[in-house]
């Protein structure tokens, strides 16, 4: 008797798995449970699909934690060139979330500058936000090495300038 090689038995694998009949929306089989695109994937990195037209570009920032003097910002990628953001400002008494998007590299910009756009849901209602993250070496107030400067712009906010870490996987 033959054995087959490895690579066929997982070729009929794959094949019998993508010609399996998709499962109605709304139900859930006794063995798996529904999974929404925003509950975090393996590893905990959240999970999400992308449009055609995005199939083989990959967002420069998987990941960024930035903070300066009196706020602090997270940012994760949300599986598409979109990402969640989290700020906190004033010491950490105002807080609010939003999303960004990246767009690609603007004409005119350096290459070591990543521009996220969109919109951070505060109090006051929906504000435009821009994060602009620089690839140069910056220190923290206390003296910590840091790859990344950033420069957060929201409306009726003062300008926040920092450092911070760019996730690298």
């Amino acid at each position: 008797m033959r054995l087959m090689p490895i690579a066929a038995i997982l070729s009929i694998a794959f094949a019998a798995g993508c010609a399996a009949p998709e499962q109605a929306k709304g139900t859930v089989s006794a063995d798996a449970a529904p999974t929404p695109a925003s509950d975090p994937g393996p590893a905990g990195r959240p999970m999400g699909k992308i449009g055609a037209d995005q199939v083989g570009k990959v967002s420069p920032v998987p990941a960024f934690k930035g903070f300066g003097e009196h706020w602090g910002i997270e940012i994760q990628a949300t599986g598409e060139m979109s990402h969640q953001v989290e700020l906190t400002w004033g010491s950490g008494s105002e807080k609010a979330s939003g999303t960004v998007d990246y767009k690609g590299q603007p004409a005119d910009a350096p290459g070591s500058l990543i521009v996220l756009s969109g919109e951070l849901a505060t109090k006051q209602g929906a504000k435009p936000m821009v994060v602009e993250i620089s690839r140069k070496d910056c220190t923290d107030d206390g003296d910590g090495a840091h790859q990344h400067s950033v420069q957060i712009t929201v409306e009726g906010l003062p300008q926040m300038r920092g450092c911070g870490d760019l996730a690298v996987y």
